[in-house]
């Protein structure tokens, strides 16, 4: 079996959770398969061909040829499978993803507290990109206000209503870890 980068699985959540639903359905809905597909597309829209070719033969029950598969295609193939087969698995992966997204971000929290230009530019360019993506009040806003000393979650959470919740709070626990161990 194909192992699967927890990262990947993240990063690839909405698709795999909504394909790998109507693939465990003993009978999908024709809501659970619209909805599927409405997924796949999104992806073939993005210039993600061969991987939605490869999903829509899994969801129709078909063999997949994996041979025009890159690697992070094929594990999302496994994803979609693995969850299929085992939906809390996917809950976990994406808890684990997100244990070690706030590992990496204390980390750099901690480097650009010190001053460490290329970790403030790193942070930057986060918040720089939600900002054009238009979301005020990101996960990287609160990021940067940890950096400039915020760091009550009730008060980041207020500041910044478009925060991911759970990745701000275990980041602030790293980032605690992370500076008592400096002490």
């Amino acid at each position: 079996m194909t192992h699967v980068s927890s990262q990947v699985a993240a990063a690839h959540l909405e698709l795999i959770e909504t394909v790998s639903a109507a693939i465990a359905s003993p009978e999908p809905t024709p809501t659970a398969r619209a909805a599927a597909m409405l997924a796949i597309d999104r992806y073939r829209e993005d210039g993600w061909n061969d991987l939605a070719e490869a999903l829509k033969s899994q969801l129709a029950g078909r063999t997949v040829d994996n041979s025009r598969l890159d690697d992070e295609d094929q594990m999302i193939l496994a994803a979609v499978d693995r969850a299929a087969k085992e939906p809390q698995w996917l809950h976990s992966v994406a808890e684990q993803a997100e244990v070690e997204a706030a590992e990496q971000i204390a980390a750099l929290i901690l480097a650009a507290t010190w001053g460490e230009r290329e970790a403030l530019e790193a942070l930057n360019e986060m918040r720089e990109a939600a900002r054009a993506a238009g979301i005020p009040g990101s996960t990287a806003h609160a990021f940067v206000a940890i950096v400039e000393g915020e760091r009550r979650l009730e008060a980041l959470l207020e500041n910044h209503a478009n925060a991911q919740t759970g990745l701000i709070e275990r980041t602030l626990v790293a980032l605690t870890q992370r500076e008592q161990g400096q002490g």
